[in-house]
């Protein structure tokens, strides 16, 4: 069994959902620390400008992610789906996918880690994902921390295969996941060019900006563009 495991990152890139497409479960680290440079509250979509960060504001940035709260008292909400809106409005697909989108972000959200792990869930279902997504919290187990908490998740799980990010490479243990009979691997993504509007090409948005301009189709671009590039 494929286990990848990741933070429950905003609107997520297209590269997340690579790595969700390729195993059978997928862990969300919504226990872990919060890292404030990383994408847990921010990510970017494509406007006639270039490109523009969507940030959720946080009240307290030290907290682990399943206790992070937003920082409610501006319309950070809908500025973000005003601009989601006006800028993907006349994509080939924005009536296509708006609907379910527009409704999470006309709910109320007092945290941080149930908007992103209500998002990743929804873009999941509109590209028919199959894996199954856990929550850490939901495991009810202590897994320890860096390099060790991912091999006690996978072994917990009864994973034989752990599909890491490139990232990772400068922490990961090999040793440790083959003491517990796991292979380890690291996901080789290759960013497929697709049709955008507004100019030249430009790669690592979110996942919402290829869903809008190619629809059903977003995936087998995805997966044909793994296979090209193992082959």
């Amino acid at each position: 069994m494929k286990v990848a495991i990741h933070q429950p990152n905003y609107l997520p890139w297209i590269g997340y959902f690579d790595k969700l497409d390729q195993v059978d479960k997928f862990v969300l680290l919504d226990k872990a620390a919060h890292s404030k440079s990383g994408f847990i509250n921010r990510n970017k979509i494509k406007t006639p400008q270039g490109e523009l960060w969507l940030s959720v504001p946080l009240k307290n940035k030290e907290k682990p992610v399943s206790e992070l709260q937003i920082a409610n008292d501006t319309n950070w909400l809908q500025r973000h789906w005003k601009s989601i809106e006006a800028n993907y409005k006349r994509s080939p697909y924005w009536d296509t996918y708006k609907d379910g989108l527009q409704k999470i972000y006309h709910d109320k959200w007092t945290h941080l880690a149930p908007l992103n792990i209500a998002l990743i869930l929804h873009l999941k279902e509109a590209l028919q994902i199959k894996t199954d997504i856990l929550l850490e919290s939901d495991l009810k187990h202590d897994f320890g921390s860096g390099n060790a908490r991912n091999v006690n998740i996978v072994s917990f799980l009864g994973g034989t295969l752990y599909v890491s990010g490139t990232g990772a490479r400068a922490y990961n243990r090999e040793e440790a996941f083959t003491a517990k009979q796991i292979q380890l691997v690291y996901q080789e993504f290759h960013h497929p060019v697709y049709p955008q509007r507004w100019g030249g090409f430009r790669p690592n948005l979110s996942m919402i900006d290829m869903l809008f301009n190619c629809g059903p189709e977003t995936m087998d671009l995805i997966r044909k563009q793994r296979r090209n590039k193992g082959s």
